[in-house]
């Protein structure tokens, strides 16, 4: 099995990011700028605990929480899964694509796509249950998933996982670590960039709630589409030395 290729994923990466950039970037506003950017300006406000809470009260609130945010977190996900497919479309297809085309595919996907939420999570979960070592592992592993459907349009969620294990072997770690250094640097840029916006409009209701949720979720979408390039520059690289060596 050949090996992943750091360096050549992150050149593929940011050739990706500067192809179809009108039209994945118009796809990016509409599925997962504004459906974040929505939660975050007019979403419930956050239950605080009481003055000296208790671990239980903590844990209370943060169940509160988690139940008032869960239908529109879920549905800012299914925006969000429909919009990365269509964008792999538009990147990974050998012919020319519109975003009505790319868009079309990506909700005939659904049913695969919510599968594949389901099936990933648990695997991943089990996982990390499982001591975390094996958790990270697994997200290298199923991490060509995305990429398949879009590309090969693979229906059967299970079919999917599978390709991704199969195209992944001995290759798990690399792509994850990958995964891994890349994120780390996005989360510092986003960190400074909202602590220097929080001092400099605050987070309060007004203005400072209105740029600090505009600039969150802008810089979300920033992540979400580096990730989207890494996955889809891991698959195009790993797809093709394995076509070269079969």
């Amino acid at each position: 099995m050949a090996k992943f290729d750091m360096g050549a994923a992150w050149e593929d990466s940011v050739a990706l990011l500067k192809s179809h950039t009108t039209l994945t970037g118009t796809i990016a506003a509409v599925f997962l700028f504004l459906p974040s950017l929505a939660v975050a300006w007019f979403g419930p406000a956050p239950i605080e605990p009481p003055q000296g809470a208790t671990l239980e009260q903590i844990s209370t609130t943060f169940q509160q929480n988690v139940w008032q945010m869960l239908p529109y977190q879920l549905t800012v996900a299914v925006f969000a899964v429909v919009g990365t497919v269509a964008i792999l479309r538009l990147w990974l297809s050998r012919t020319a694509t519109s975003v009505g085309e790319a868009l079309a595919f990506a909700a005939r996907m659904i049913p695969t796509l919510i599968g594949l939420q389901i099936l990933t999570g648990l695997i991943v979960g089990i996982g990390f249950v499982l001591l975390i070592i094996p958790g990270l592992y697994l997200i290298g592993r199923l991490a060509l998933v995305s990429p398949l459907v879009a590309d090969r349009g693979i229906g059967n969620p299970v079919d999917a996982i599978r390709t991704s294990w199969d195209m992944t072997r001995d290759n798990g770690w690399a792509i994850f670590f990958f995964l891994l250094l890349v994120t780390i640097v996005i989360v510092i840029i986003m960190l400074i960039l909202m602590g220097v916006v929080s001092v400099v409009t605050g987070t309060g209701p007004g203005i400072g709630h209105i740029v600090s949720g505009f600039l969150e979720s802008a810089l979300g979408v920033a992540a979400t589409m580096v990730t989207i390039a890494i996955s889809a520059a891991a698959y195009r690289q790993l797809a093709t030395r394995a076509s070269t060596f079969e």
